[in-house]
């Protein structure tokens, strides 16, 4: 028996809908409203929500802060809250910046300045850790800075000719190292300052073991949740590193992302080993990505390109590489979603229309029209052929399993005492 917890886009509205029950396939089992306002968090997890409510600007010498100062937490299957803490201090982040954990005993977030990770324990409402990146701290001295001063009477450099260097003299000679010796030292220094940018995204491994950051910069952060460590930087000293198209794997053992190499003028997709951080593939020339996905095991990448009608796939351990054209009026846009399954063997992409793709046989096996924009998708996992789809103008979940995957028998009743919300009764039916 499976469930799902869904928010509605109107303040305080909360469904929860039985995936595993024919009978309702169209209505929830489970409708609550008013439980929150638009200005609180809600965060779902074991039927369980976490709603972070009663802001309030705490005085302070620099600026005032806002805060979180009470948690709810609503259950339910019992209908009632089961619990109200005051007293805490978690920072307001956007709601996707938030991730319940172990169990919901732990909340991570941002701080205020985006400068680090911070996990809260819900159990007192304090900071439970504070996860940095382990940088030195910056000193620039006043020679230091005197030097990175722009030189307002210099020209734009000009390129030299062979025999420009020949004639050069002395004195020139040493005037145009020195200005290119400045110039390296700025861009040492603009690398060395991008360390210190605030946080602009980050990514959870599927298992939350691993997050990696992303700054506006030529690097990335990667760390570890279980130690609460700085695991490694990955530089490209060529390249800002982005993770807006990107894919981490389940176990955050490799993350491959889209970047453009400055110097070459040339896109590339690039494999990252995070145990190491380290490059460990790279594939050239691959302009306007805009949805990739990866395997649990990084064997293989699969990602759409910006306007076009094809999945392409990438093994970067067997040097393999091929596209796949799809149907005729399939145009893959920015927006559009990508994921594999079954190993690697299949993708599920949602671009306007839902399509499954075998990609052994690289072909589009099924088409799924729908007549409202979708607002949000949802891979299950450990049911890997079965997704969750929200609509933008109906509270109706729609739920999605390939024909072509092996059949799961829908026969077999379950037990009673799985029916959490009394969807089970004397009088009816049967599910058949």
């Amino acid at each position: 028996m499976k469930y799902a917890v869904c928010r509605s886009i109107r303040a305080g509205t909360v469904y929860v809908w039985n995936l595993g029950r024919r009978r309702f396939i169209c209505r929830p089992v489970r409708v609550e409203h008013g439980l929150y306002g638009s200005t609180d968090t809600v965060l779902a997890h074991n039927f369980k929500l976490y709603i972070f409510t009663d802001r309030s600007t705490m005085s302070s010498v620099e600026a005032p802060q806002c805060r979180f100062q009470t948690l709810l937490v609503y259950d339910l299957i019992k209908r009632s809250y089961v619990r109200r803490q005051t007293g805490i201090a978690v920072i307001p982040c956007p709601q996707h910046e938030y991730r319940l954990l172990e169990d919901g005993r732990t909340l991570l977030g941002l701080s205020e300045t985006r400068d680090h990770l911070i996990l809260w324990d819900l159990d007192f409402g304090s900071i439970k850790h504070e996860i940095k990146a382990s940088h030195r701290e910056l000193t620039l001295c006043s020679s230091t800075i005197r030097d990175l001063q722009p030189d307002v009477t210099a020209r734009r450099d000009t390129t030299l000719m062979p025999w420009d260097v020949r004639t050069e003299s002395q004195s020139a000679k040493k005037k145009r190292l020195e200005k290119k010796a400045q110039r390296e030292r700025e861009a040492k220094w603009r690398l060395d300052r991008e360390k210190y940018n605030s946080i602009e995204q980050y990514v959870l491994s599927g298992d939350e073991q691993v997050a990696v950051c992303s700054y506006f910069a030529h690097h990335l952060n990667v760390f570890s949740m279980v130690s609460q460590e700085h695991l490694h930087t990955l530089e490209d000293k060529s390249s800002l590193l982005s993770l807006h198209t990107a894919a981490l794997t389940y176990t955050g053992s490799h993350v491959v992302l889209t970047n453009y190499n400055q110097d070459q003028r040339t896109p590339y997709i690039t494999l990252w080993d995070l145990h190491t951080g380290t490059v460990k593939k790279k594939l050239r020339n691959e302009a306007g990505v805009c949805c990739v996905a990866i395997t649990d095991s990084a064997d293989r990448v699969v990602f759409g390109v910006t306007g076009s009608n094809r999945l392409k796939v990438w093994d970067p351990f067997r040097r393999n590489y091929r596209s796949i054209c799809g149907y005729g009026n399939l145009t893959i846009e920015v927006s559009s979603e990508l994921y594999m399954t079954e190993g690697g063997t299949r993708a599920i992409l949602l671009s306007g229309q839902l399509s499954l793709w075998d990609l052994e046989a690289c072909s589009v096996l099924s088409v799924l029209s729908l007549d409202a924009r979708v607002r949000c998708m949802k891979l299950l996992r450990g049911c890997e052929t079965s997704i969750l789809l929200g609509l933008s103008h109906s509270p109706t979940l729609i739920s999605a399993r390939s024909t072509c995957s092996h059949p799961v028998s829908s026969a077999t009743r379950a037990p009673k005492d799985e029916d959490l919300f009394g969807e089970s009764s004397s009088s009816e039916e049967e599910d058949s």
